[in-house]
């Protein structure tokens, strides 16, 4: 996806960890990371201009002609699986000033962590709000980051994201771009979605990013899949893959997330980590002091007060949003930032764990 590209990474305002996932993603799709700016980089990614120009010349940029871009880019390519129009994401720089061309300075907003259906909470308290399919986009804050939350940075949630003084908003607004998948594939989608889930809980974000990216190709295919060609050339379908997909479509099930569900210890780690609060690392601690099943919880005292409430309302906060009331949400918002910011575009964005659910 990202073949040929040389990045520069401008790391002011952006967590450490998450700057190590963008590296990691970036460089496992064929991109090349520098840590200065030269003339062979041709893309440099920054949260705005004034910390991009804190780091690198203005003058240098302009001569040099490469490309720079939100990090937002980095997120929305890794999330529909191939690289997004640039001219969406650039920030512009100016000889008279730092001026962004999405994003303005005193109006900078960021998706901090999209966090896989629950909030994550770091050890320096920091809640990371996130409630089942909806991730609403705040201010970001530099925030530390535990591993809890790093290992769910890309989850297939819903974003409610604001782009502030886009250069075209009737494009933006769009309705196509609001993509709602036929659903035609929903035998293997749903299967790999709960591999997501198990392989996120035991702490592989390499193999639960795989599968994700799966299901964001096979979700808009057109037709049924019904025979092993349909999927051989796809992206993100590799040979592993498409034999899961063949074994589904023959059998309507799939041995190697029976075998999860039979173990023990997969099985337990994957239900821990669906409480609020609770990520890979402490699931994984939790099992190992016996801990089998959430009555076995309630009476666990290393439990931090977030994660009691997440075992409280452990069934609530799995109840789906239903499409009509995330619609209202939506109007709402879009009412009252006309107020406060008149002339900007603001949406929900469907991802795949809600754009297949019918209220």
């Amino acid at each position: 996806m990202f073949t040929g590209m040389v990045v520069l990474l401008i790391g002011g305002g952006v967590q450490t960890r998450r700057l190590q996932i963008w590296k990691q993603k970036l460089m496992q799709m064929g991109a090349s990371i520098e840590n200065h700016f030269s003339r062979k980089v041709t893309h440099v990614f920054a949260v705005d201009s004034d910390l991009l120009l804190k780091e690198v010349d203005r003058e240098r940029l302009i001569r040099s002609k490469t490309k720079v871009l939100q990090y937002q880019w980095i997120e929305s390519s890794l999330r529909e699986g191939k690289a997004m129009p640039e001219d969406l994401y650039v920030i512009t720089i100016e000889s008279g000033g730092g001026n962004m061309q999405n994003f303005s300075a005193e109006n900078r907003s960021y998706c901090d962590e999209q966090t896989s259906k629950k909030s994550r909470v770091s050890s320096d308290g920091v809640n990371v709000a996130s409630l089942d399919h909806m991730t609403v986009t705040e201010h970001y804050s530099g925030s530390s980051c535990d591993s809890d939350i790093a290992s769910n940075v890309l989850g297939p949630e819903v974003s409610c994201e604001v782009f502030l003084n886009h250069h075209d908003k009737d494009f933006l607004s769009d309705s196509s771009l609001l993509y709602k998948p036929p659903d035609l594939n929903k035998n293997v989608t749903e299967i790999f979605g709960k591999l997501i889930n198990i392989y996120r809980a035991l702490g592989d974000e390499r193999r639960s990013f795989s599968y994700y990216k799966a299901i964001l190709v096979i979700e808009k295919l057109p037709s049924k899949i019904e025979n092993l060609d349909q999927v051989k050339h796809l992206p993100s379908i590799g040979k592993s893959m498409q034999d899961h997909i063949l074994e589904i479509v023959n059998t309507r099930k799939l041995s190697k997330l029976e075998h999860f569900e039979k173990d023990e210890k997969v099985r337990t780690i994957t239900l821990f980590g669906e409480v609020w609060g609770i990520g890979p690392a402490t699931a994984l601690k939790l099992y190992e002091k016996g801990n089998r099943t959430l009555d076995d919880l309630k009476n666990e005292e290393s439990l931090t007060n977030a994660q009691r409430l997440g075992l409280k309302y452990f069934h609530d906060i799995k109840v789906r949003i239903p499409r009509h009331e995330v619609e209202e949400m939506e109007q709402l918002l879009k009412k009252a930032g006309e107020e406060i910011l008149p002339g900007t575009w603001k949406g929900i964005l469907w991802g795949y764990g809600y754009s297949n659910y019918s209220p």
